[in-house]
């Protein structure tokens, strides 16, 4: 599912600049060559309970390119759960980078995120994988921090629908006053619509992943998006904003048409799907370490 940017420059939800940057990452994907020059890299490791993601920006804090992998046998609901395999998917990740660039030897730092929720010494583990692949790790940020980062929000409520949770967080002044993560994500729509037509997982995913057909999977699968929104309306009760704050939607997990459009019935108010959805909390990691490095914020 695709945000139209006339629409959400125009609506304020972001800048011309942030959505150009997500823009870029997004087309760095399917991209063999670097898009920017560079002689230092900034590597932001996105360990999804359905995707890995590798997002590269230079000294500059452009994009250079970003690399994504399947990591369903690694995490589950957010967490590592195959701490070598987890490794191993990320240095597939990273010798991918390192073709595309055409050089083995970089000069580069990294980075991670977790969810919300999560002990620090749970979370401790993504830098571990990192420092696993011979890479200094230089910043661990909370995943609402990372988005709103990359979204250039500073004031709001973020719903991260990941493959395996639903994260809810409150920012003010870019900094999370309310955060929580509760199991339901992309890969319980997958469940259902595998149950409920009879197929594999895999051609289920494969199904979910084909926008042309979210129309005709939409009714089977509108009962999960309906529990994540009471997942995030009781908690934007409970954390006291609810009706209170913008809303947005962010993750792999969101990107079926109409999603974002239940969860606003049932918070009764707009939830606003961010672009590009699926790579925010990505370039949000390598931004905060770029602006670590550089003297920006989120130190």
């Amino acid at each position: 599912m695709t945000v139209d940017a006339h629409d959400v420059i125009i609506d304020g939800i972001i800048s011309a600049e942030t959505y150009e940057k997500l823009a870029t990452v997004n087309k760095a994907l399917n991209c063999d060559e670097p898009l920017s020059e560079w002689e230092e890299l900034y590597l932001g490791f996105d360990l999804g309970t359905t995707n890995l993601k590798l997002v590269a920006f230079n000294e500059a804090g452009q994009p250079v390119n970003a690399v994504l992998f399947d990591s369903r046998s690694s995490l589950r609901d957010g967490v590592i759960v195959d701490y070598i395999a987890a490794i191993e998917g990320m240095r597939k990740c990273l010798r991918t980078l390192k073709k595309r660039l055409g050089c083995n030897d970089i000069t580069a730092v990294g980075a991670a995120a977790y969810p919300p929720g999560i002990s620090q010494r749970t979370a401790q583990v993504c830098a571990n994988v990192v420092e696993a692949l011979g890479l200094p790790c230089m910043g661990l940020y909370e995943e609402p921090v990372v988005a709103a980062t990359a979204l250039g929000m500073q004031n709001g409520a973020i719903i991260d629908i990941g493959g395996g949770t639903t994260g809810i967080a409150v920012l003010q002044d870019g900094e999370v006053v309310y955060s929580a993560d509760e199991p339901t994500g992309g890969t319980h729509v997958t469940l259902v619509l595998a149950g409920a037509l009879g197929i594999s997982f895999d051609e289920a995913e494969k199904l979910k992943r084909n926008s042309t057909a979210h129309k005709k999977i939409f009714n089977i699968t509108r009962p999960v998006f309906e529990k994540m929104g009471v997942i995030a309306r009781d908690h934007l009760a409970k954390s006291g904003f609810l009706e209170k704050e913008r809303v947005i939607v962010v993750g792999g997990g969101a990107n079926i048409e109409g999603a974002s459009e239940v969860i606003s019935q049932v918070l009764e108010t707009k939830a606003i799907l961010a672009p590009f959805s699926l790579i925010v909390t990505s370039v949000g990691i390598a931004e905060c370490l770029w602006r670590r490095c550089h003297g920006g914020h989120n130190k």
